[in-house]
């Protein structure tokens, strides 16, 4: 598995951290990794910013990060090991792990499955106006981070790296809007439909129509046409809409048999 590199901003976007006291800090730390790792920006076996490189890059101290290290570490969604290869990395798990981390996903979908919805209805109706936006505003400099975001997704080696992609190449559109109430939304909605995201089909046709489909908005974007830009998006989520209600209606069927 390729993983991220430990200061690749993409693998770890790490804005300031909040001022309050340590224990909100401690917290800030530690939410700030689980919606990486829900993102599936950082995925098993991926190695996270050294101690000291996250209390730099965050404008804190060390202590935070490593209550908040330690912290993940006893959810099991971490491990960290000493030595000259050491470090903290999002934890491996083995088949029998990842059965039931896959059961697990797959309940936590059907449980989910209203705010699913709802997250892919308000993905429908800001990512295309987002892209819209990110058409007239983009920067020299950021159309090349949503180049490189695309160049990651069409280079992804296998379904952890292809959705990591995915996540990087929409959230760096959203990112060029320099609107911090679209970022939020876009990244927040798309948090709560990884549940679904991860269940759809890995590899093969699916993959291939979700590259063609960011080739036509990046072109869009490329070339400064809104109105392109602004549809292309929208047919690109409509269709994730499309398959992910064909999901959730298929485990809804089969968790009645």
């Amino acid at each position: 598995m390729n993983s991220p590199d430990p200061g690749d901003s993409r693998a770890m976007n790490m804005p300031p951290a909040r001022s309050g006291n340590r224990v909100d800090i401690n917290r800030y730390v530690a939410d700030l990794v689980r919606r990486e790792i829900r993102l599936g920006l950082l995925p098993p076996g991926s190695a996270l910013p050294s101690e000291r490189d996250f209390a730099d890059k965050l404008g804190i101290g060390r202590t935070p990060v490593q209550i908040a290290f330690r912290q993940l570490q006893s959810e099991g969604l971490i491990v960290q090991r000493r030595g000259r290869n050491g470090g903290a990395f999002v934890r491996l798990t083995g088949q029998d792990e990842d059965e039931e981390r896959f059961r697990e996903v797959i309940r936590e979908a059907l449980a989910t499955r209203d705010e699913i919805r709802m997250a892919m209805e308000y993905r429908c109706i800001v990512e295309p106006s987002a892209s819209r936006l990110a058409s007239e505003r983009r920067t020299a400099a950021e159309l090349r981070e949503l180049e490189s975001a695309h160049a990651l997704l069409m280079e992804a080696a296998d379904d952890a790296s292809f959705m990591r992609s995915d996540a990087v190449f929409h959230l760096t559109l959203a990112n060029v809007t320099a609107n911090p109430f679209l970022v939020r939304g876009i990244e927040e909605s798309r948090q709560c439909c990884h549940p679904a995201l991860v269940l759809l089909p890995e590899g093969g046709a699916f993959h291939e129509v979700t590259i063609a489909e960011h080739s036509e908005i990046l072109d869009a974007v490329r070339a400064g046409e809104a109105e392109l830009a602004e549809q292309t998006m929208s047919e690109h989520v409509r269709r994730s809409m499309w398959s992910v209600e064909k999901l959730l209606s298929s485990l809804r069927e089969s968790q009645r048999e």
